[in-house]
């Protein structure tokens, strides 16, 4: 009997340690699998003349809806028209309004393939004021929340920075499960293990 009861203890932390291998080996991949922003048009910084027509954000993967971008002038008010549009891993929006001189905000909120929210801001400058990097932010009820100023930029290649909402991805998630059955197995076998003395 307390043979058996061993059989299974080593049987049931076998499968367990295999099982967390399967889910560690997976770590890495869901990581890479946020989308980031890899493009942009307008790019962190640039400089207009006159306001462009629209604004082009191209990421690492297709984008599921919703996406979110807000444009703010130098004044506050939006300079975004209508709802952002996106066609596999672009998002762009149309562009207007009375365009003063100044550094425009640009925020943007998209979810990638996986259900990960990915939050940005570019600041770009129409006229020949100086760029501010502390861009305008949308004020307003209506406006989609734009990532904090806090929010770490996941990328910074010109195109502005990226990053990433939190919670738990499912690599974290994957990693909590192989710790919990890890330690489930290792308890099972030192009770095992005590109850064949």
């Amino acid at each position: 009997m307390r043979s058996r009861h061993a059989i299974l203890a080593a049987s049931i932390f076998g499968a367990s340690m295999a099982v967390a291998a399967v889910l560690a080996a997976g770590w890495g991949l869901p990581a890479a699998a946020h989308a980031s922003l890899v493009g942009s048009d307008p790019q962190a910084g640039q400089r207009f003349d006159r306001m462009p027509d629209r604004v082009r954000l191209e990421f690492s993967e297709p984008i599921s809806a919703p996406a979110y971008v807000v444009v703010t002038a130098p004044d506050g008010s939006r300079a975004d028209q209508g709802e952002a549009r996106i066609d596999g891993s672009v998002v762009s929006v149309d562009l207007g309004g009375t365009a003063p001189e100044g550094t425009y905000g640009l925020a943007f909120r998209v979810v990638s393939e996986d259900g990960h929210p990915v939050t940005g801001r570019i600041a770009f400058v129409v006229g020949d004021g100086p760029l501010d990097e502390t861009a305008p932010t949308p004020t307003g009820s209506t406006a989609p929340a734009p990532p904090a100023d806090g929010d770490a930029p996941a990328r910074d290649d010109g195109a502005g920075g990226a990053g990433d909402d939190g919670g738990p991805s499912l690599g974290q998630v994957q990693a909590g499960v192989a710790v919990a059955l890890f330690a489930a197995a290792g308890g099972l076998l030192l009770w095992s293990r005590r109850r064949s003395r």
